[in-house]
C-alpha cells in the first residue's frame, strides 16, 4: 500500500504562459532559485515557481521540464495511463520523489490547459517497473488540475495525462525538487554547466 498525494499551491488568477513555440526541455538540471540556463521566454514563469518553492530547497539542484506541443484530437501531451513518476525498476525517489509510500520533496507542475487527472488516497498494490498503475484500483474518480494553477505533486502521486478533444496547443512545466532519483542520458543538459546531482543512467527506452 502507498499514499497518492498532491496539493494545489497557487489559488489566484491563472499564471500566464509565454507565446507557444514548441519548446521541449526534459529534466534539465538547474540551481533552484537561479535562472541560469532557463530559456528567456520562461524566466518569468520559472521565477514564479521559485517563489513557491520551499526555502529549504533554494540553492540545491532541481530539474526543469518544459513540454509544448500541438496536439490533434485524442492525443495526450504527457504519458497516458495511470502512473507515478517517482518509481523506476523497484527504486523510489526518481523525478523529484522521496521515500516510497510517503511524501517526498516532489515537484511543482503547471499546465496551460486542464488535461491532467490525479488521485488522493491510499492505493493497494505496487506500481510496475516503469511506474505504471493501470492494474491498481483507485480510491476515487480523481481531480482534474486547473489550467494556469500550480500543484505540488509527490513522486508517489498516481496521475495521467488526459487526451484533448480538439486540436490544442498545450504547454506544461514541471520543476522537480532535489531528489535521490537517477538522471538519464538523453535528458537536456544545462548550457551554463549546471550538472545533475545524482546517479546518471543510460537513456530510458520508454517515456523520454
Amino acid at each position: 500500500m502507498f499514499t497518492s498525494t498532491f496539493r494545489k499551491v497557487h489559488n489566484h488568477s491563472p499564471i500566464p504562459f509565454p507565446h507557444f513555440s514548441g519548446e521541449r526541455i526534459m529534466m534539465m538540471p538547474v540551481i533552484l532559485g537561479d535562472l541560469r540556463g532557463i530559456p528567456e521566454q520562461y524566466s518569468a514563469l520559472v521565477q514564479t515557481l521559485y517563489g513557491i518553492t520551499e526555502s529549504r530547497h533554494i540553492g540545491k539542484i532541481g530539474y526543469l521540464t518544459v513540454d509544448e506541443r500541438e496536439l490533434e484530437a485524442g492525443a495526450t501531451l504527457r504519458r497516458s495511463g495511470l502512473h507515478v513518476d517517482g518509481y523506476y525498476h523497484g527504486k523510489c525517489g526518481a523525478w523529484g520523489g522521496g521515500s516510497w509510500g510517503s511524501v517526498g520533496n516532489g515537484m511543482l507542475t503547471i499546465s496551460s490547459t486542464a488535461h491532467c487527472r490525479a488521485f488522493l488516497g491510499e492505493i493497494n498494490g505496487t506500481p510496475g517497473d516503469e511506474g505504471e498503475c493501470d492494474h491498481l484500483i483507485m480510491p476515487n474518480d480523481g481531480e482534474i488540475f486547473e489550467a494556469g494553477q500550480v500543484y505540488w505533486v509527490d513522486g508517489a502521486c498516481v496521475h495521467e495525462s488526459m487526451p484533448v478533444t480538439e486540436t490544442t496547443n498545450r504547454q506544461f512545466v514541471r520543476l522537480s525538487m532535489p531528489s535521490s532519483g537517477p538522471w538519464f542520458e538523453g535528458y537536456n543538459v544545462n548550457p551554463t554547466g549546471v550538472l545533475p546531482s545524482n546517479e546518471i543512467l543510460p537513456a530510458r527506452t520508454q517515456f523520454m
